[in-house]
């Protein structure tokens, strides 16, 4: 993943204009333009300093702000430096991927996408807290971790159809914190009752989002708790990967 690729992401992700990430910025005593932001995030600017990339990746509410700052970093390193970063980095990856086909739960194919797409700084630390020569092999917290950073579904839980889901998505905060455990009923649409939280994928994304179920006339709203992200209008559920309810959660992970 390059720098540009990674800071897309994170601005996709906090679902904030270029203009509202550049005031956020100025508030931070950084001054840059929308515009400057834009040509960062498609490549057409090299990465900038440490300072701005710390600024952007925590207006944004980046998960691992040094991940940007050491991206950038990377790119700008001498060739010899980046060879044998990259070649850590892919070596780490496959102990990562090797160690999930012995896990004992099923490991869905997300994960699998989720630890080939890692940044090299990602990989490096995760690959250090979890393949330790005194510890041994940390098999069901290296599963856990990848669950709650990519924010995708762990493995079915044995309670009929009950799910469970690590969770990427701040939607409901207060009341359901980011990286919580939730369980979640797939339950038919006509026994959904208005403030009811509902668990969805969004199209072409597979991180689990949370948002109060309301029916207006013919319309149907999804709303946050947290005011800061967007409300979802569909007309049909099918519109989204419909989960079902959130029944429960834990916070305590």
């Amino acid at each position: 993943m390059t720098y540009s690729e990674m800071l897309s992401g994170i601005i996709e992700e906090s679902q904030l204009s270029l203009r509202v990430i550049a005031n956020r910025c100025a508030q931070q005593n950084l001054s840059i333009t929308p515009s400057y932001i834009s040509q960062l995030k498609n490549g057409k600017l090299p990465p900038p300093t440490e300072e701005v990339s710390l600024v952007l990746a925590k207006v944004c509410g980046a998960k691992d702000p040094a991940a940007l700052v050491f991206q950038g970093y990377l790119e700008k390193a001498p060739g010899i430096v980046k060879e044998y970063m990259l070649a850590s980095s892919s070596l780490n990856r496959l102990m990562l991927q090797t160690l999930t086909k012995v896990a004992p739960q099923a490991v869905s194919k997300d994960l699998i996408d989720y630890i080939e797409n890692m940044d090299i700084l990602s990989t490096l630390e995760m690959a250090s807290e979890y393949v330790d020569p005194e510890k041994g092999l940390q098999v069901n917290g290296l599963i856990e971790e990848i669950s709650r950073r990519s924010g995708v579904a762990t493995q079915a839980d044995t309670k009929g159809e009950l799910q469970s889901f690590m969770l990427a998505d701040a939607s409901m905060e207060p009341m359901i914190p980011q990286h919580a455990l939730v369980y979640v009923l797939p339950t038919r649409r006509n026994l959904l009752k208005d403030r009811d939280i509902v668990a969805f994928n969004l199209p072409g994304r597979k991180v689990v989002t949370l948002r109060r179920f309301f029916q207006v006339g013919d319309e149907i709203l999804l709303i946050p708790d947290n005011r800061l992200l967007p409300i979802y209008r569909l007309t049909e559920l099918e519109q989204i990967e419909y989960l079902g309810k959130v029944v429960s959660f834990r916070a305590d992970i």
